[in-house]
Parts: structure tokens; C-alpha cells; sequence
């Protein structure tokens, strides 16, 4: 994930918020789906978070394997109506809006200087967690946000033999066990989905017939 476009929260009378705890859930979201929404709520709550950004990716770095990413302007829609009714979630085009791959310290860089008196904290799954040495300026990352990784599956003791690893904040929270690509799988075989996402989610899916060929 990264960042480019100015994304500013707005206090009722228009001026930017100084002090936010600010969530930031990155990702392809190919599609967004309950998962993601259930750990950014048990992390928010778990961190006291006032706001939690989602953002989508432009040009996902770890996915360049891909070549059935559905189109941004489809993912990004598909962010908004996952977010629609909850308040402290807002959907963010930061990298979307940026040409180039798509790097989180970039994106952290932004941010912070869109929201210079914010705290952010970086939302990841616990898959993403002993790879996160692998990322593009760890050190960066870790410099600007707290990562925050929920899930009840992580060996917070092997996480914590590993430099980067033992700076990651582990929050215990249910077990979320979906993924875009068990979705997109059930999708292409006809199998159902309603379940794993919001229902407006799962109908824009139905109405575009993404994801519906191999």
C-alpha cells in the first residue's frame, strides 16, 4: 500500500483533527470482504482508535504474479460499500490517486504529512507478520506508525526472535479465517459468498461478473 492523495479528516467545523489515533488498513482488497472489516473493529477497539483509513492499492507490490486483479475503480467501489453506515471507517484513494507501485512507507510519509499531529497505527493479518521484514523500508514503517497485527493464530514467541517482528503490537482477536482468494475461488466454482462479505459487496460482484471467469 502507499500513499499520495490528500486525505484529510474534518472535525464539524472543518478544521483538520490534531491528536487522531488513526487505523490504517491497506491491501488489494480483490475483494474486500468481512475479514477485514471484523479485524480493523477488534483493533480500533482493542487501541482506541478514532478513525481507521482504508486504502486500496494501485499497483500492489506483491502481487505483480496477478494478472486477474479486477480493475481499481471496481475495487475502490467496492471499498466504499463494505464502508457504508460505519462512521469511523472512511475509505482512502491515497494510492490509488498515485502513479508508481504501490509502497506503504510511502503512503506513511503522506500521511503524516496530511496529519503532521496524528498517531498512526498500521492494521495487519497475521499473514502478513513474520514477512514484514520483507517490505519495502521496514525500518521506515516502523518509524512512522505502530503495527498493529491482530489474530489469535500468531506465535507471538517466534515473532518476537525476529528484530522486526518483536516491534509489532499483537492484539488477541478472533480467528478470521477468509481471504480474497478463497472468495475469488468459490466465486469462479459458483459457489456461495454471502456470508464472507457485505451483501452489497457481494451483489456489485454478481452484477459485474467479477471474478466469474477463470
Amino acid at each position: 500500500m502507499n500513499g499520495c492523495c490528500h486525505w484529510i479528516l474534518r472535525s464539524p467545523n472543518n478544521q483538520s483533527r490534531v491528536n487522531d489515533r488513526l487505523g490504517i488498513v491497506g491491501g488489494t482488497f480483490d475483494p474486500i470482504h468481512n475479514g477485514h472489516l471484523l479485524l480493523a473493529r477488534f483493533v480500533s477497539e482493542e487501541m482506541s482508535l478514532d478513525r481507521v483509513l482504508f486504502i486500496p492499492a494501485a499497483t500492489p507490490v506483491h502481487k505483480d504474479h496477478r494478472d486477474d486483479i479486477a480493475p481499481s475503480a471496481c475495487r475502490w467501489t467496492m471499498v466504499e460499500l463494505a464502508l457504508e453506515g460505519i462512521d469511523e471507517f472512511e475509505a482512502s484513494r491515497s494510492e490509488l490517486d498515485r502513479p508508481g507501485r504501490s509502497y506503504t512507507v510511502d503512503t506513511l510519509r503522506q500521511l503524516r504529512l496530511d496529519h503532521p499531529d496524528a498517531e498512526f497505527f498500521l492494521i495487519i493479518g497475521n499473514d502478513n507478520t513474520h514477512d514484514l521484514a520483507n517490505w519495502h523500508d521496514p525500518e521506515g514503517i516502523l518509524g512512522l506508525c505502530t503495527v498493529v497485527a491482530g489474530s489469535r493464530t500468531i506465535d507471538s514467541g517466534n515473532l518476537r526472535q525476529d528484530p522486526i517482528g518483536a516491534r509489532v503490537h499483537v492484539v488477541d482477536t478472533p480467528v478470521i479465517d477468509i481471504s480474497s482468494t478463497q472468495i475469488r475461488q468459490r466465486i469462479r466454482e459458483g459457489r456461495p459468498v454471502h456470508s464472507m462479505m457485505p451483501d452489497n459487496v457481494t451483489a456489485y460482484i454478481q452484477e459485474r461478473r467479477l471474478y466469474s471467469d477463470p
